[in-house]
């Protein structure tokens, strides 16, 4: 998906899905034949209630950073594409200046965001299909979505066609360079169980390195790619143990440290990327988001 090389090699074996790694490029993805707009990672029955610590409470340290960094002190419109149960669009919509809507497959999240959560700008079905005006938001996010796709191409597209000039796109994904040796290291000492998280082939399609990500972007249109870092949530695969809370912030700031003593050649985070719409649109007047902190 990233180079168009057919040449691959098994990187690791989950279960019964082989996950793959080009041998040109060295991209990660799963052999697994997933329906490109999936709409069950919510399940079927309608959703009463959620996991309030983890989709909410665990989630608002990395969703504050981002409101003090992007949001707060400018003003306009966010779109969160893949806004799931809605609790990031509800802390943007808080932030004074700022009007906060929301994208999602599963009718199931979205009927939660809009009864429990009373997001009446949440609204069901892919971001390809919306009747969004042409260059009208400011700002969208996609938290944990590009993973998800077999190929993120045509979303990508979309939300090009959707930012404004100067707007800022930005994503968080798992990166194949923890994610991977976390997962051998798991089979290694744990062996293959049922229940036990390690790379998720028939839920993560393509497991991103920063090249490879860049790469996609960058073919999508997308320019100004910058990393950077924000709070990682604050549970460990849905296990609150403050002993494992406590190693995940610890190896967090160590990230943060050797990302900036390498020059940004070291990244042991998640990937958390800004970028802007390319060349072609530079022409017209740029928003103010000028720096990336």
């Amino acid at each position: 998906m990233v180079c168009g090389s057919p040449e691959r090699g098994v990187a690791f074996r989950e279960h019964d899905v082989d996950i793959l790694a080009c041998r040109r490029c060295g991209h990660v993805y799963s052999s697994w034949e997933a329906d490109p707009n999936y709409d069950g990672y919510f399940g079927d029955a309608r959703i009463e209630s959620a996991d309030q610590h983890y989709w909410d409470q665990a989630h608002r340290p990395m969703y504050a950073a981002f409101a003090r960094r992007f949001l707060e002190g400018r003003s306009g419109r966010l779109l969160d594409v893949g806004c799931g149960l809605g609790y990031f669009v509800r802390h943007a919509a808080a932030v004074p200046g700022w009007q906060a809507y929301g994208r999602e497959i599963s009718q199931q999240a979205v009927g939660f965001a809009q009864t429990q959560l009373g997001l009446s700008t949440v609204s069901c079905g892919r971001v390809e299909d919306t009747a969004y005006e042409p260059y009208s938001f400011d700002i969208i996010t996609l938290w944990d979505v590009i993973e998800h796709l077999p190929d993120p191409h045509p979303l990508l597209g979309s939300v090009h066609g959707l930012l404004r000039p100067g707007g800022l796109l930005f994503m968080h994904t798992p990166n194949v360079r923890i994610q991977l040796p976390k997962a051998r290291l798991k089979k290694l000492l744990k062996g293959m169980r049922p229940g036990v998280h390690y790379l998720e082939p028939k839920d993560h399609m393509n497991i991103y390195s920063a090249s490879a990500l860049s790469r996609v972007l960058e073919r999508s249109g997308f320019r100004d790619i910058r990393y950077t870092h924000l709070p990682p949530i604050q549970s460990v695969a849905g296990n609150r143990n403050p002993m494992l809370r406590l190693a995940k912030n610890a190896w967090f700031l160590t990230a943060v440290v050797l990302f900036h003593t390498s020059a940004g050649r070291l990244n042991i985070d998640n990937l958390f990327v800004a970028a802007r719409p390319g060349p072609a649109r530079r022409k017209e007047k740029r928003a103010s988001f000028d720096s990336v902190r």
